[in-house]
């Protein structure tokens, strides 16, 4: 069975049962290698796919999903879902998607998010790739004595969404990701490092830096003291700037709001950040990892501009949300697979760049810390914003590197940080959807010695 069969039986069922429908289909080819000791060491080619349902009739709401496309199961999927209808509680606000999408404006290629070479590259090619990415991180220090199985995954995704509305929108993406994670040693001593590239093309992944720069990561560590405790300016590098900004993602959405889980409850139109903040949700940016055609729920994707020099201007929406505000949906209802119901998320979720180099932003530095590691990240709580995350990086003297640093403690509140920006540099980079360039900020409480 394909998904136009998939498409016609659950058509033809919610129309003799007088249903409103959506039918999510979902399909992913998927391949995820390792690599040691110069061979590959783990190898999984493999592929996902299914579909999900819904019906709705007088105010109630079903789910049901089947995995696989066997047509049996389809039938025992629209089956149970049908009969999940009369055992829901009546949401008047949960509604399907009928805003039609401009396809000329929004498609896989003019949003950079499919690869038509993806069937072409050569698999010796991708283990290849691997495989000396793992032997230059080795040859670039003789302390580097372990490189912890380097990865490579790549996926094709294909999605269709249709419903009694109207709507009937088709999508493509292809993501390919690589990873290095090295330990070094000197003496009694060990550090370690990591970094990491993604792209929509495979030709765009940059095995030997990713491996040069985990390797000298793990060298650069070794040494490294505890400083004093006390208040610092601190330069979060664009990684760490990115893991400080996902504290705040829940804070936008609708859902939080309305439930009164948000630290932005009731703030828009108000100065809750720095004037050199700009926060910006955007699902049409060129080869995003959160990129697509249409969400979750068949809204086109948009961009938002959610805070602006330190003003909140809106809130993130899907449809129920969107009609508990009265307002429109503002395309970001996201869904894994056909497995999910379509749930509040963002899309790419990043900081605007500044106009300062990041070398400059570190000259400016006199005496402070430049941060690259953080942990403990998910301890941190986003419904009040505390957080007390352990840190590791270097201490500047000068706008230089005096010394690498490790063992402290960074402590708290988002809202309190990202008002004390001093600057924000122009070397924005994401971490799967949520991206940032490295920001300087002052007084942040550091626990040392």
């Amino acid at each position: 069975m394909n998904f136009d069969k998939a498409v016609s039986m659950t058509q033809d069922f919610a129309n003799a049962k007088g249903l409103e429908y959506e039918i999510y289909l979902f399909d992913a080819k998927i391949l995820k290698m390792e690599a040691e000791d110069s061979k590959i060491s783990s190898y999984t080619d493999a592929v996902s796919n299914g579909f999900s349902l819904r019906f709705k009739k007088n105010n109630k709401i079903s789910f049901s999903y089947c995995s696989g496309l066997d047509e049996d199961k389809a039938a025992n999927s629209l089956n149970n879902c049908f009969s999940l209808l009369g055992l829901t509680e009546d949401n008047a606000d949960i509604a399907f998607s009928s805003a039609k999408i401009d396809e000329n404006n929004l498609s896989k290629n003019n949003l950079g998010i499919y690869s038509d070479n993806f069937f072409n590259i050569n698999i010796e090619d991708k283990k290849n790739n691997l495989i000396e990415m793992e032997e230059a991180a080795y040859s670039f220090d003789k302390r580097i004595y372990k490189v912890d199985k380097p990865s490579y995954s790549e996926v094709l995704i294909s999605k269709r969404l249709v419903n009694s509305c109207g709507i009937d929108m088709s999508s493509k993406k292809t993501h390919y990701e690589i990873f290095l994670s090295a330990a070094s040693k000197n003496n009694d001593e060990n550090a370690s490092g990591y970094d990491f590239d993604a792209s929509s093309e495979f030709n765009s992944l940059k095995f030997k830096k990713v491996a040069m720069n985990g390797a000298k990561k793990a060298i650069d560590q070794l040494g490294a003291r505890i400083v004093e405790s006390g208040k610092y300016r601190i330069l979060f590098d664009n990684i760490t700037s990115s893991e400080l900004l996902s504290i705040l993602k829940q804070s936008f959405y609708a859902s939080s709001v309305y439930k009164k889980k948000s630290l932005l409850e009731g703030k828009i139109d108000s100065k809750v950040f720095s004037e050199k903040l700009t926060i910006i949700d955007d699902g049409t940016l060129f080869g995003g990892y959160g990129t697509d055609i249409f969400d979750g729920e068949g809204t086109a994707m948009q961009k938002k501009i959610l805070c602006h020099n330190g003003v909140i201007k809106t809130y993130l929406y899907d449809i129920e949300y969107a009609n508990k505000f009265k307002t429109k949906s503002t395309g970001n209802s996201r869904r894994s697979s056909h497995k999910e119901l379509p749930e509040l998320g963002t899309t790419n979720f990043f900081i605007e760049t500044g106009k300062k180099s990041f070398i400059d932003t570190l000259n400016s530095i006199k005496d402070g810390l430049y941060i690259t590691e953080l942990m403990g990240l998910h301890m941190a709580k986003p419904y009040t914003g505390e957080f007390s995350l352990g840190a590791s990086g270097f201490f500047v003297k000068n706008g230089q590197f005096d010394f690498p640093v490790k063992g402290i403690v960074l402590s708290g509140n988002i809202i309190n940080l990202f008002n004390n920006i001093i600057e924000i540099a122009d070397d924005i980079r994401f971490m799967g959807n949520i991206g940032s360039p490295s920001i300087l900020i002052d007084d942040v409480q550091v626990s040392g010695k």
